[in-house]
């Protein structure tokens, strides 16, 4: 269970992207390539509308992963390139399973630019690993501050409050996730069973 929300958390291990993917028909550019300060923060903000729209609305489970991957790509672009090369550097530690260099980078992140919720993201993943999972909380939590339809993030919640036991607070988690994104893997199959024990079987 524990590499599943590791890999859960992280999404897929990305190398830092350029654009977006181009099935979603959306422009290459990330909004924060051409504008700067409130434009960018509402260009941004108005592109994963339509992503989260488009999304809900898939027809196919490929169709669905391509929007994910655009979604990603939003929240991997920091607009910083000094960010960018520590997430990089972090990103390719996790690979390498070497999760004290990967904590070193992405607590740089998080103190240089503790706006950006992909650092704290991935610093959770860590803490997970680790068997932190009172650190990987509150992690998770400045992730939802920040973006609160982190469905990756979300879903994490979920599972670590599952371990911890809190089967309520898992259920009402994954529910949350997958009304963010309803082809969310390896998530709907958690509610079933978290139904019955919390719910029990109704009338």
């Amino acid at each position: 269970m524990r590499r599943a929300l590791f890999a859960l958390l992280l999404g897929a291990l990305l190398v830092m992207p350029a654009g977006l993917h181009a099935e979603t028909g959306l422009p290459e550019a990330l909004p924060g390539a051409a504008a700067n300060g409130d434009d960018a923060a509402v260009a941004r903000e108005e592109m994963l509308d339509v992503l989260f729209e488009r999304l809900a609305a898939a027809g196919s489970a490929s169709e669905a992963r391509a929007f994910e991957e655009a979604i990603r790509a939003i929240w991997l672009d920091s607009g910083s390139p000094s960010i960018d090369l520590l997430m990089t550097r972090g990103f390719d530690a996790l690979r390498e399973d070497d999760f004290d260099r990967a904590y070193f980078y992405f607590d740089e992140v998080v103190t240089l630019a503790p706006d950006f919720a992909e650092g704290w993201d991935k610093r959770a993943a860590v803490h997970y690993i680790r068997e932190d999972y009172a650190q990987a909380l509150r992690d998770i939590e400045q992730v939802l501050r920040l973006e609160p339809r982190h469905y990756q993030a979300m879903a994490g919640f979920g599972i670590i409050l599952e371990e911890l036991g809190d089967k309520k607070g898992a259920l009402e988690a994954f529910r949350r996730a997958l009304a963010l994104n309803p082809w969310l893997e390896n998530i709907g199959e958690r509610i079933a069973p978290l139904e019955l024990e919390v719910e029990g079987r109704g009338i």
